[in-house]
């Protein structure tokens, strides 16, 4: 059920003016007279509260003026229902008893009970509210703890069903996304699923739920209320009501006191600390100025965690610092790469995290450097990348429903624009250009660039760096130029087993070296059995890919 006007249009009398909207009391009028066609119409309890939950969201954080559209609006409505003697208007009563604000929730209680005293029917599904009790939480969050999920599981004789909701540690610590399932089981083996070195899944005691949600909450509708449009995703309007309801079922939590922020000895010792480190060693002189703010921001983005790392946080960090922050100086500008990346190995062997998480972060932070620039500075227009990857095409003999898998396909061939080999950045690169997409391939191999600057190097842990850069080269342009074709359908075929990108260009470029070697010991390629072997990837159960496996 979705709450949708289905008021007649009726032409009346008096001195408004044909284009003037409606006053508060006709909205709340039809939006009554809709809810109680509706909460008439069939369904059950869970039903009728995410109806009503939608209805409420749509005038959730929507202040104008003096005017609190909770009371203007929601309690509104509750005083027209009072007074309708009809089984929709106790029933859209109950739900309000059960999901709305504490003085609605008061208010109509109060009002169904008087109606259903005069002898007003209400709906058979309305005895259940109220009887909803919470069985199980679970939690799952990324070990960094830039966001935390909880599921609820919520017992009732209707339907047993679970909330999810998002908590966003970055955000200050705001409830940024809530969703309803009647399939809270299958959501909580999809979370089990997730459990890995870097996703922690686990059950949680209602209390710990509580202290989790409701500041999360709290904080979420102090941002609306103070008209600041908290950044919350699409479902966590309409589904706010229901979801703010069932964390009701929890504990109370106890209060906590606030986290004191570090003062400025403190966070001079902080950056002390880390400018001493081995991870700092060899940094540029701007480097102190770096460190400040990254201690400044994280001790105000989360004061209880100021030295957490993850990459959620640090890449706010770089949206605020280079785009809403204190004008940083030149030195600082050009020793934020370094710093950044020198932050993050040394913030992450201090929190202990894990081979995996520390792997993930690396990735991610060195992305991140590698796209820094001052906001006045020359960047890659959009139209620039789309004319990369639609270079050499005839765009006349392009069918447009041809277009996003030819888009896909280059860009699995060469899916960034810009990379970083050894201390060298390389903000755009053309990857329609063969040179260029050679060295965004080298600049995923950050392995072995040390070993390529070396004219000396041949292997590392085996493998010879060159031959493996250059197979890689290889698969990359034929699956850029679609020849051969079946190049292309065995990436999608392995993609779609699971297998990641990097691990689809080695399964392709097993094959490839087979004939390499061949050609290399002076026998003729086969093109017609290289391409017959590709094609057979991905229609067997496993593609074996250890031999052009990349170091982890």
């Amino acid at each position: 059920m979705s709450p949708q006007s289905k008021g007649r249009k009726r032409r009346k009398s008096g001195t408004r003016g044909r284009n003037e909207p409606p006053g508060p009391a006709a909205v709340v009028a039809s939006m009554a007279q809709s809810a109680f066609r509706e909460l008439e119409s069939g369904g059950d309890a869970l039903d009728a509260e995410l109806y009503v939950s939608e209805l409420f969201g749509a005038w959730w954080g929507q202040f104008h003026g003096a005017a609190d559209p909770e009371v203007l609006l929601g309690e509104g409505l509750v005083a027209h229902a009072a007074r309708r003697s009809r089984a929709g208007a106790v029933g859209l009563l109950r739900v309000i008893a059960s999901v709305g604000t504490e003085p609605q929730r008061e208010q109509a209680a109060a009002a169904a009970d008087a109606l259903v005293a005069r002898g007003v029917d209400e709906p058979a599904w309305a005895a259940v509210l109220g009887t909803e009790r919470i069985s199980a939480a679970w939690s799952y969050g990324d070990v960094f703890g830039d966001q935390t999920s909880v599921l609820l599981i919520v017992e009732r004789a209707d339907r047993r069903h679970g909330v999810v909701v998002l908590v966003d540690h970055i955000l200050g610590g705001i409830a940024k996304d809530a969703f309803v399932t009647d399939e809270p089981d299958g959501v909580l083996a999809d979370l089990r699923e997730l459990a890995d070195a870097t996703t922690d899944v686990r059950e949680i005691a209602p209390a710990a739920a509580a202290a989790l949600l409701v500041p999360a909450f709290a904080e979420t509708d102090r941002l609306a209320q103070a008209g600041l449009e908290p950044p919350v995703d699409e479902e966590f309007t309409p589904s706010r009501a229901l979801a703010l309801a069932r964390v009701r079922l929890l504990p109370a939590p106890r209060p906590v006191p606030a986290p004191v922020p570090l003062d400025a000895a403190a966070r001079a010792g902080v950056v002390d600390e880390f400018l001493r480190s081995e991870e700092a060693r060899d940094l540029p002189p701007g480097a102190r100025g770096c460190a400040e703010l990254l201690v400044e921001f994280g001790d105000a983005v989360d004061p209880a965690r100021p030295l957490r790392v993850g990459p959620g946080l640090i890449d706010q960090f770089l949206d605020e610092t280079l785009n809403d922050g204190p004008e940083i100086t030149d030195d600082e500008f050009e020793a934020l790469p370094a710093t950044v990346r020198a932050w993050a190995e040394w913030a992450g062997r201090r929190a202990e995290l894990p081979a995996a998480a520390m792997a993930e972060l690396r990735e991610a932070v060195d992305d991140m450097a590698c796209s820094i620039g001052r906001p006045g500075d020359p960047v890659p227009m959009a139209s620039d990348v789309a004319d990369a990857y639609l270079a050499g095409l005839e765009l006349d003999d392009v069918r447009p429903e041809d277009l996003p898998e030819l888009l896909e396909r280059r860009m699995f061939a060469a899916p960034t624009v810009g990379t970083r080999i050894g201390e060298e950045e390389f903000p755009f690169l053309d990857p329609s250009d063969p040179d260029d997409r050679g060295m965004l391939i080298e600049g995923e191999h950050p392995e072995y660039h040390e070993a390529l600057a070396d004219a000396g190097s041949e292997t590392v842990d085996g493998v010879n760096p060159r031959l493996h850069i250059t197979v890689h080269e290889i698969v990359a342009n034929q699956l850029w130029d679609d020849e051969p074709p079946e190049v292309w359908q065995a990436a999608k075929r392995l993609s779609a087993t699971g297998m990641d990108r990097h691990d689809v260009l080695h399964a392709i470029g097993e094959v490839l070296v087979e004939h390499l070697h061949g050609a290399l010991a002076g026998q003729p390629v086969d093109l017609g059995r290289y391409v017959a072997q590709v094609d057979m990837l991905g229609r067997t159960e496993e593609a074996r890919i250890v031999p052009l496996r990349r170091k982890r």
